[in-house]
């Protein structure tokens, strides 16, 4: 997760910034776009590969992996923004007090998941309804907490979730959150789409085309780059890879951030939330029909990309014509 997560950030951070600046931004706008657009989105991936009964599978699981690599980058860039004052002056005393808060911050919310936490839920989950209410109370608690520290109120509704991933109740918690979180999701794209009809005028279509192909083909090609090179299968590579050909939630607000403080055009905020909706729109299908997808570009990727012929499912293709195959039931036995 380490190795895939901040290598496709530092490489596609590289390429984005050069292709960004190539297109006429400033230094500042291009490096803000460059570190929005290595970001993927954590609620879209995972509800797709959960539609297709896919979070075990070992791509799936490389993919929360690395958006989870991807979520804690930009919780750090997060906070480092929340140092800055307008303009473009850095006061270092102010980054150092924001990790500090940042630090004290995490500090209470793994003592609380221990403690505080542990005996809530215990306490409530003998109701489901009050179980989702206290998980609901606690986002908003340690969200309001981030807020009142100077930070985003992402980065204190982060730490409140990762503290419920790590509860014993998590599955309760999760299966009664899920329809709100797909309405939120709903308003997230009025959302989008709202910011781009303010600044219409100002986006380029060519812009938007070439973003777009860069995060929709040469994002995943970055990434599967960096999967073949740790020693995964092309199948398993090609999978990871395409799910991330989108930007994030976290995209928008880095830019977003950028722009209250001066160093963003908002231009540049509508370019990118209009990058947003193509490339959500078509990862989705990306998504959704990967393996369809990789049936149809298998041979080449072979020719590119022989598989070693220590693996004996690789070994033997040739050979498995007219056999039938007993395997496990459930999701290994459907698929």
């Amino acid at each position: 997760a380490l190795l895939t997560g901040v290598g496709q950030i530092v490489f596609t951070a590289l390429v984005g910034f050069v292709l960004i600046s190539v297109l006429g931004f400033s230094q500042i706008s291009s490096l803000y776009m460059a570190i929005a657009v290595t970001f993927s989105s954590t609620v879209i991936i995972i509800k797709l590969i959960g539609e297709k009964h896919d979070l075990q599978s070992l791509y799936g699981k490389i993919a929360v992996g690395y958006l989870l690599v991807q979520d804690f980058v930009a919780i750090v860039a997060l906070m480092f923004l929340s140092a800055f004052g307008q303009g473009t002056a850095v006061d270092f005393w102010a980054i150092f007090g924001i990790f500090l808060k940042g630090i004290i911050l995490l500090g209470f919310v793994y003592i609380a998941s221990k403690t505080i936490l542990k005996w809530l839920f215990k306490m409530t989950s003998s109701s489901v309804e009050l179980l989702f209410v206290s998980a609901i109370a606690w986002a908003f608690l340690v969200s309001a907490l981030g807020a009142l520290a100077g930070f985003s109120v992402a980065i204190g509704a982060f730490l409140a979730g990762v503290a419920i991933a790590s509860s014993p109740y998590r599955i309760q918690i999760s299966a009664r959150v899920r329809p709100l979180r797909d309405f939120f999701i709903v308003l997230f794209f009025i959302i989008l789409g709202a910011s781009l009809s303010i600044g219409q005028a100002q986006v380029l279509v060519s812009h938007v085309l070439v973003l777009s192909l860069f995060i929709l083909i040469g994002k995943p090609l970055l990434m599967f780059a960096i999967m073949i090179t740790l020693g995964f299968r092309n199948r398993t590579a090609f999978l990871a890879s395409i799910t991330g050909a989108q930007i994030s939630e976290f995209s928008l607000i880095i830019l977003a951030s950028g722009a209250a403080l001066g160093h963003v055009q908002v231009e540049a905020v509508s370019l990118m939330a209009a990058v947003g909706i193509a490339t959500m729109a078509l990862s989705s299908y990306l998504i959704l029909y990967g393996d369809k997808i990789y049936r149809r570009v298998e041979k080449h990727l072979s020719k590119a990309f022989p598989e070693t012929h220590h693996d004996p499912y690789v070994a033997n293709r040739e050979t498995l014509s007219g056999h039938v195959f007993l395997v496990g039931a459930e999701q290994m036995g459907s698929d």
